[in-house]
């Protein structure tokens, strides 16, 4: 069986690790989930003070253009249905954050807060609204000033997740709960979700190691996979096998749950000695083994290369590019990375350890 998988079967089941879950399912016992309204007004009072985090670096891969805004802000004046929205509520720091319903909250800040967006001039809207600039909403005893105070009075179902955003069990099932409200369309890879729940300083810096030349042409190479949040769960990785390879119980991203839970809030000096571990470590990668014949790297390879160069990297920024490239060689042809050996989940303890190993053995 093994004979016939192919080098596309183990990517396939190496993009598939980018959107698995593996963390708690089950909603721990102290968070509580209530439902209530709030009005389109209030919502963005919470914006405007900061107690509401809408996340605008949280990208999906679908951002409603000015057309959909409009059509949302179109259903509100004609009082249609609207589906609940999810936020979670941390009742340690008062900050809510929206899980569910970006889109529509940006579409709601954007309507109340700024009097140049001019609407989309659409068919299949009020045509008292199409094309009409916010300003004009806020001209008294108008028929248009009417909607605006519509909109401003108008409830939205909320579903309020009470917990608290320093356990990780509960960032855990806030991540489950990404998956389950994502999990049609387009869905989310973990990273993306992670760069929601898990904002902050070492969470920015991932994002900055990303832009790095060296990784970037690294990550250039596999042009099958432009989502950018696959290549910073790839620099996640790095750093997690790198500080607690030996911790690894095989469910990954439960693993890098907690990696990213705990170096949250790293501080400034320890962020900049990752950032020097992993810029020596790209730059050996590109400059000495990689050129002059750049190759297309699969996850796994990649995730190995790089732990295995990082593990020895005083040692090898003092060889020759021929020497590397032929160390490079033997951990392409090593059998932990060979397709019959990580059929059937390139994520499971004993293949990653056997690559991992096989790494630090053969650039030590």
């Amino acid at each position: 069986m093994t004979a016939d998988i192919t080098l596309e079967d183990i990517e396939n089941l190496e993009d598939e690790s980018y959107y698995e879950d593996d963390s708690e399912q089950h909603p721990p016992s102290d968070v509580i989930a209530y439902n209530e309204l709030r009005s389109c007004s209030d919502l963005v009072r919470m914006y405007n003070e900061g107690t509401l985090n809408i996340q605008p670096d949280f990208q999906r891969d679908i951002v409603w253009n000015s057309s959909a805004q409009t059509r949302f802000i179109d259903s509100l004046i004609k009082q249609l249905p609207i589906p609940s929205m999810c936020f979670s509520f941390d009742y340690n720091s008062q900050e809510w954050q929206v899980i569910d319903g970006l889109q529509r909250m940006t579409s709601i800040i954007r309507f109340l807060s700024d009097p140049s967006w001019q609407l989309s001039k659409l068919d299949d809207i009020d045509s008292k609204i199409s094309g009409v600039r916010v300003s004009e909403f806020h001209k008294q005893k108008t028929e248009l000033n009417n909607f605006y105070k519509r909109v401003q009075n108008l409830t939205i179902p909320v579903t309020v997740l009470r917990c608290d955003h320093s356990k990780l069990s509960h960032m855990e099932y806030l991540f489950t709960i990404f998956h389950r409200l994502n999990s049609g369309g387009t869905r989310l890879n973990n990273q993306e979700i992670r760069n929601c729940i898990f904002s902050g300083e070492f969470n920015n810096a991932l994002k900055e190691m990303n832009e790095i030349d060296e990784w970037q042409k690294i990550a250039g190479l596999n042009t099958k996979n432009s989502n950018r949040f696959k290549y910073i769960e790839l620099i996640l990785r790095f750093f997690s096998f790198y500080d607690n390879k030996d911790k690894y119980k095989g469910t990954l991203s439960k693993f890098l749950n907690g990696y990213m839970k705990k170096n949250r809030h790293l501080g400034k000096s320890d962020i900049a000695l990752k950032e020097d571990l992993f810029k020596r470590t790209v730059g050996l990668v590109w400059n000495k083994i990689l050129q002059p014949n750049p190759m297309r790297l699969g996850s796994s390879l990649m995730e190995a290369l790089l732990y295995g160069v990082a593990k020895n990297i005083d040692l090898l920024e003092q060889e020759t590019s021929a020497s590397l490239s032929q160390r490079f060689d033997d951990l392409r042809a090593d059998n932990s990375l060979s397709t019959a050996f990580l059929s059937g989940g390139v994520a499971s303890k004993e293949k990653v350890d056997a690559r991992l190993d096989a790494a630090l053995r053969i650039f030590g």
